[in-house]
């Protein structure tokens, strides 16, 4: 921005305007009106300017000078909307043409900043005098600005049902896709003098446009160019595969007609940026000057502070008015040179910062609106805010070590304090923080760090109730942002054991024996110099990436005299590397639990994994590399376009293909294809983008999701899917090889071999929190007559558990305790075999890749309790039901006795006999016995490692039963079992009716609507 001020400009500020945001405001001559902005915000100020430039918020000139920074919007007599109201016939189609290339171009401009300039409206595109046309963009500018009208939240935006897109009359949030959509309303009545859905009145959006438009009246047609009829109709087709798929396309079609050349025809579908460098034909010039330089002649007062439309165009003929009905003069047909490019602005000295402890995502949106929105969409947005991570973090700081002396809960995994921890009435080491302190919240909501809100727990009778509140009540705005932008690129590198400052920040690679005091580490990898790996092993150095954050501290890093960009640092090569590999990943994907597993202790490991998705990568990548073959990273699946992207044309395969919409079809890209960037049409070879969807099998379950993100029907500019439900099934249905191999009549039944094979996935499927992910087989066999001769699987509706096993009672009521105030029977379940009950030999919890028998299959993992028999021990000593057991799996069982820091099982069975399975990742035995604790031991060993074919051969006897025998087999999923979300919804409301839950329970029944049961495959044959 030059130094000067406005009065040499021909800007005399007048009377005062109502404040905007951050900037006061004068009134000018001619209409125009002059904002000023202190100094920090010149940053603002060129943003403002810039984006002015392509007539998008109609800033047009702006400098400093003493009292800081200043910049002129110009005037504007009217809107499209008051031009259309009293000229209500056709336009001349070039002047129809001029006035859409100059929105297409704002349109262009705010795409190619990913940025999002509000809805086009009539209202929103402003006329004024000289043909200055300018998109208003007041949300955009309010946000600049900081004014409280307008947000960057255009899904709240109300727009006239008649000039509303059919996808955002459905529902969907409006982007820059709507946008371009009523620009193709715009043209379509500038050209033919009506809106093409006039005679539906408000039904517009949900009935005529989801038909064609209709063709222009013959009277017009014959006076337009060859194709341009097509193309007005091309911008509001009712399918969205079929429209322009960004602004820049449309520019440069308009101006082919402008210039008298045929259109590029388009193809069936989307238009996709060219792989080749366009001409120069194809490319709109740059447009002149706004403002004068310093050392230029001083001009006098402007009643006109913008160019024109046709000075920013000149190869469109000079003196063309843009008013309807006027006369088109001296139009050129053959192209002029462009006018020179500007010469480049002065760089001004860095005025706006982000900080770490201010900033969120809406700030990075402003430069970054792509990833922001993308983020915005996946589950990284929500991870702190998730109903059962808050139900379960809750339960276990509220309940594990709770007695008489800590009645409200030792929060044994909340930072402690000295004064007012909870201890072990036998050796006095505090339980509080003894599992790892925030161990939950350091990865669920890292940036909390930077807030440092949450309290130490105090569980003792005479504790503060405030700082037992869920996570969730406890974060500022850091905080409950969960994996942000401010944490990811705050980010240096993993934590290191060579680190000797004990106050460093290492997460939690440790925990304490409140029984005897020892320490147990939780990073084997260390010893191999792989360092961070698990509970949140990463390095937050946001001063290496804010310019005024120290290391926590509070302590300002000097600001550079001048640095690009100027709103943050840019990343070393150290940490770039780091945020692309699977260690990053890893810092928190793997999961370490305290207390000493009983079947992890026999690799010399003393803590229980609960996620493993890390060190299943590795074992993936070992694998690859013996083939020969690069690993994709965690990143290469699940931040590129893998599997795949929906493009124009129905399916090859004559088969529907759910994830995409209809009239597309699926196609199939590998790890590691990341999307190409749009790029204006003149400039060097796309780069690659890294998406910020992080695709992965769940759906948010609370409403504060919106369900427009869980049902979008829309695709990004990629051929992406938007719906958060689309997006999981893609990936879900593109994971499993699922095959019946050679099915088969025996002597009195059949034999059905399928096999189930882990092909998209480099860790174990499920991965993440597998012990409650079910992966399972619906099997169904019909014999001649169609009657069901075996069934396995069904799952009638999404709140309906399966049915290997039935819960006759779940307790989640923290009301019943022992003598000593000890929870008894809490989240323990009675359990009894249901008509599915597992019958494979060897059991599947065992491992291995071939199984015979029936059943379920399902390969969701599970946690184990160490038991003693208190039925019949059997010879090959198993534990047998005694007189009067049976009913219940867990009669004949008793707690047997564990040891937290050996991981020993006492009891009066051996080997795998004397564990037990249970349902709750923290409980007890069963709905009245046992106290609260985690498992002793954890199943990992039934989910599906990579590319390795699990064959389960179903042995049927249908005593001879005539065939032939019709055989339907079907993959399945659902992201939770429902009796885990219906018991904590029974406890948290329990907790909120004592109190305990002053914004409401953290769970509710209501949740299990978005349950979804997905089928990803389905497989019909008969056996004669």
């Amino acid at each position: 921005m030059k130094r000067a001020q406005p009065e040499t400009s021909g800007f005399v500020p007048g009377a005062p305007l109502p404040p905007f945001g951050r900037a006061t405001r004068f009134a000018c001559a001619g209409g125009a009106e002059l904002f000023r902005l202190e100094t920090s915000d010149e940053a603002a100020a060129r943003r403002l300017l810039s984006l002015g430039e392509s007539s998008v918020g109609g800033f047009v000139d702006g400098g400093t000078d003493e009292q800081g920074v200043w910049i002129v919007r110009a005037a504007y007599t009217e809107t499209l909307a008051d031009r259309l109201r009293t000229k209500k016939s056709a336009w001349p189609w070039r002047d129809a043409l001029v006035l859409a290339l100059a929105i297409a171009e704002a349109l262009a401009a705010c795409e190619k900043a990913s940025l999002f300039p509000g809805p086009l409206s009539l209202d929103a595109v402003q006329l004024g005098a000289e043909g200055r046309v300018a998109l208003g963009a007041s949300r955009l500018v309010a946000a600049i600005l900081g004014a409280k009208e307008g947000s960057t939240r255009a899904d709240t935006e109300a727009n006239a049902p008649m000039w509303t897109p059919p996808e955002q009359a459905r529902g969907s949030s409006w982007d820059n896709a709507a946008n371009r959509y009523v620009l193709g309303l715009i043209v379509y009545r500038l050209l033919s003098g009506e809106h093409p859905f006039a005679g539906a009145g408000l039904r517009h959006a949900l009935e005529a446009a989801q038909r064609e438009a209709p063709p222009f009246v013959e009277s017009v047609a014959r006076e337009l160019p060859a194709g341009l009829q097509s193309f007005a109709l091309r911008l509001i087709h009712p399918s969205v595969a079929d429209r322009p798929d960004r602004a820049a396309s449309i520019v440069i079609d308009l101006g082919r007609f402008l210039r008298g050349e045929s259109p590029a025809r388009a193809p069936a579908g989307k238009t996709r940026p060219s792989k080749t460098k366009p001409s120069s034909d194809d490319v709109a010039p740059p447009a002149v000057r706004l403002v004068k330089e310093e050392g230029q002649d001083k001009p006098g007062p402007r009643t006109s502070p913008a160019p024109g439309i046709f000075q920013k165009y000149p190869w469109l003929g000079v003196g063309i008015p843009v008013a309807a009905g006027a006369a088109v003069a001296a139009f050129a047909l053959s192209r002029v040179e462009p006018a020179p490019l500007p010469a480049p602005r002065p760089e001004i000295s860095p005025a706006t910062f982000l900080s770490a402890r201010t900033a969120a995502a809406e700030d990075c949106a402003s430069c970054h609106a792509r990833q922001a929105a993308e983020w915005r969409r996946s589950v990284m947005a929500h991870s702190v805010k998730s109903p059962l991570f808050n139900g379960l973090e809750s339960l276990i700081e509220e309940q594990v070590g709770r007695d008489e002396d800590c009645p409200n809960g030792a929060g044994i995994l909340r930072r402690a304090n000295n004064a007012t921890a909870c201890r072990n009435r036998n050796t006095g080491i505090s339980i509080t923080g003894s599992g790892g302190e925030h161990w939950c919240i350091n990865c669920h909501s890292p940036a909390e760090k930077l807030e440092t809100g949450v309290r130490p727990w105090e569980g003792t009778a005479a504790g503060d109730p405030a700082s037992r509140r869920p996570v969730r009540d406890l974060l500022g705005p850091q905080g409950i942002s969960g994996i942000s932008c401010v944490f990811c690129h705050s980010v240096h590198g993993p934590v290191s054991p060579s680190n000797r400052d004990s106050r460093a920040y290492r997460g939690n690679d440790s925990w304490i024996s409140f029984l005897t005091g020892a320490i147990f580490l939780a990073r084997p990898e260390d010893r191999k110099g792989i360092f961070g790996i698990g509970n949140s092993g990463y390095d937050m150095r946001p001063e290496l990436f804010f310019f005024d954050s120290g290391r926590f501290s509070g302590n300002s890093a000097q600001r550079p005299a001048a640095v690009d960009p100027v709103v943050h640092r840019r990343p070393d090569d150290s940490a770039k590397s780091y945020l692309q590999s699977s260690e990053f990943c890893g810092s928190c994907h793997d999961v370490r639990l305290f207390g000493t597993d009983v079947i992890g202790v026999r690799q010399g490991e003393h803590f229980k994994r609960l996620r493993n998705a890390y060190t299943e990568w590795t074992v993936y990548a070992q694998d690859m590399r013996r083939r020969g073959k690069t690993p994709a990273t965690c990143q290469d699946c699940h931040m590129s376009t893998y599997p795949g992207i929906c493009e124009p044309g129905a399916p090859k395969s004559g088969q529907d293909e759910p994830e995409c919409p209809p009239g597309m079809h699926f196609v199939a890209r590998a790890p590691g294809a990341y999307p190409e960037a749009l790029q204006a049409a003149n400039s060097p070879k796309p780069t690659n983008v890294t998406t910020h969807y992080f695709s992965g099998v769940d759906v948010p379950l609370y409403a504060d999701f919106p369900q427009f993100l869980v049902d979008e029907p829309n695709l990004d500019v990629h051929g992406m899917p938007l719906g958060a439900r689309r997006r999981r099934d893609m990936l879900l249905r593109h994971t499993f090889r699922f095959e019946v191999d050679g099915a088969r009549r025996t002597g009195a039944g059949v034999e059905i071999p399928i096999i189930i094979e882990n092909i998209g996935a480099g860790h174990r499927i499920p991965a993440g929190f597998s012990q409650e992910r079910e992966f399972w087989v619906h099997l169904v066999v019909r014999d001649g007559s169609n009657r069901v001769l075996y069934e396995v699987g069904r799952v009638d509706r999404p709140e309906e558990d399966l049915k290997d096993k039935v819960f006759v009672r779940i307790n989640a009521n923290p009301n019943s305790i022992d003598e000593r105030g000890r929870p008894v029977g809490l989240f323990g379940a009675d359990v009894r075999d249901g008509p599915d009950v597992q019958q494979w030999s060897p059991p599947p919890q065992l491992g291995g890749t071939n199984f015979r028998g029936k059943g379920l299959v399902n390969f969701q993992n599970g946690f184990l309790r160490c038991v003693r028999c208190i039925g019949i021990i059997t010879s090959d000593g198993r534990c047998e039901p005694g007189p009067g057991q049976g009913f219940l799996r867990s009669d004949r069982f008793d707690d047997g006795d564990y040891d937290l820091d050996t991981g020993e099982c006492r009891s009066n069975l051996f080997g795998d006999n004397a564990l037990f399975e249970t349902y709750f990742p923290v409980g007890a035995l069963d709905a009245s016995r046992g106290f609260v604790r985690g498992p002793d031991a954890i199943i990992d060993t039934r989910s599906l490692p990579a590319f390795t074919p699990i064959r389960y051969t179903y042995d049927l006897d249908f005593g001879g039963r005539r065939g032939p025998y019709k055989v339907e087999a079907r993959l399945m999923f659902r992201s939770f079992p429902p009796f885990l979300i219906k018991a904590f919804a029974q406890y948290e409301r329990e907790q909120a009716r004592r109190g305990l839950r002053p914004s409401g329970p953290s769970v509710t029944e209501d949740m299990l609507q978005r349950l979804d049961i997905v089928e990803l495959h389905r497989i019909n044959l008969e056996v004669q």
